[in-house]
């Protein structure tokens, strides 16, 4: 642990367990889709960085998923196999013949899904949510009960759904997800610690968090603090709208902030980031936490001076520990001292005076502002058509023409 420790919590884990929901949450990205191939090679990767459960599809509202599903389990991934369901008999039969080692069943909790979007009372919702969790534990698949829009219910209302429904040696988890991001991280430490008085410990609380205000991070370790003991990520946080906690992330803050083990391999989450970079079309900002290319890169000249002398000054995160290298770049803001530390490793070393180096800095500040910006925006425009392209979906078009051909061919 470090000098950044933070205050201790009686009710904090000294272990994670790390759930990833790339394949699943991941995938519903608007224009994002991955193909089967895609699917189990993401599979075996998340497994061999040290996930052990994984959300890896919906069979009931995708043959693609229940497909891919069936197909880990052919290729032998080594970690166990989670299928999202309603509490529908269709939905369980589905996640069955996916050969599903549990299910993510999820209902919502909130007055507003129930009323508005559902059409159920809280009673019936309760009913369902009893119902499927019997047939879930009646196909001999581990049971997991999600409270979608958890953070806009009403606390009593949870509260009795974890007395009906949470019975020691049924549920293995109770996730909160907070299905629109609008928590923030004191809220969710409540919610956690109001769950955790009623439900048996044998049950571990769980978070599914979106980022819509840029919060599912904190939020995601806020639980943890308040006693949660697994939690939900996804490999560069891609997921629904502004997406979810990303893996990343989470796995530094609670290695390096809290001391919390996981089990996930830190030195395969940039492969990780490049695979779904590259299958999802969704490009990471260079200076994206943990994984992005400017994250243990530095140009300003006070900032390498001090690295040069103590690393610590200026990265708290190592390089190292995922694998990457440090780097310095010359650029407007370099100062003498990496001209002096270029200059020695030279082959062979150049010994450089101090109004010799300074005049090399401005020669490179020169340089850098004499530049022509033409290719930021032609590399720019082109990202920009680009990324449209990849996540514009299919034209509606698409559906008018063939309701047309359809209704002329009958």
């Amino acid at each position: 642990m470090t000098d950044t420790d933070l205050t201790d919590s009686p009710n904090r884990p000294t272990t994670v367990e790390v759930i990833d929901c790339t394949l699943r949450d991941g995938e519903q990205t608007p224009g994002v889709w991955f193909t089967v191939e895609e699917k189990v090679r993401l599979a075996g990767l998340l497994a061999d960085a040290g996930i052990g459960l994984l959300d890896a599809g919906f069979p009931a509202a995708s043959d693609a998923d229940l497909e891919a599903m069936q197909e880990m389990r052919h290729s032998g991934v080594a970690a166990r196999l989670g299928a999202t369901a309603r509490p529908l008999r269709r939905d369980i039969a589905a996640a069955a013949k996916a050969r599903a080692d549990e299910v993510f069943m999820f209902m919502p909790t909130s007055d507003l899904r129930l009323r508005e979007t559902v059409g159920v009372t809280r009673d019936q919702a309760a009913h369902l949510m009893r119902t499927g969790a019997d047939e879930i534990l009646g196909e001999g698949m581990g049971l997991n009960v999600v409270f979608e829009d958890s953070t806009r219910a009403d606390p009593a209302h949870l509260i009795r759904l974890v007395d009906d429904l949470c019975a020691p040696g049924a549920v293995s988890r109770l996730i909160l997800a907070d299905s629109v991001g609008c928590a923030h991280p004191a809220g969710m430490r409540a919610l956690v610690r109001t769950l955790a008085e009623r439900l048996d410990p044998s049950i571990a609380i769980c978070t599914h968090a979106h980022n819509d205000y840029g919060l599912a991070t904190a939020n995601t370790l806020a639980a943890v603090d308040a006693g949660a003991r697994a939690i939900t990520c996804t490999v560069n946080g891609i997921g629904e709208r502004a997406g979810n906690a990303d893996l990343a992330e989470c796995v530094a803050a609670l290695t390096h902030l809290y001391g919390i083990g996981h089990g996930v391999r830190a030195d395969r989450l940039p492969e990780l980031a490049g695979f779904v970079e590259r299958a999802s079309g969704i490009h990471m900002s260079a200076i994206k936490p943990v994984t992005g290319f400017n994250v243990y890169r530095h140009e300003s000249g006070v900032h390498v001076d001090s690295m040069l002398k103590d690393t610590r000054s200026y990265e708290v995160l190592p390089p190292r520990w995922t694998g990457r290298e440090r780097g310095y770049v010359l650029g407007k803001h370099s100062g003498a001292s990496l001209i002096r530390h270029i200059l020695s490793q030279a082959n062979p070393p150049r010994d450089v005076d101090e109004e010799t180096s300074r005049r090399l800095v401005e020669v490179v500040k020169q340089a850098v502002e004499n530049q022509d910006k033409t290719q930021h925006e032609q590399a720019y425009a082109a990202k920009d058509a680009f990324i449209a392209s990849a996540l514009a979906g299919i034209s509606p078009d698409l559906v008018i023409t063939e309701y047309d051909r359809l209704a002329e061919s009958t």
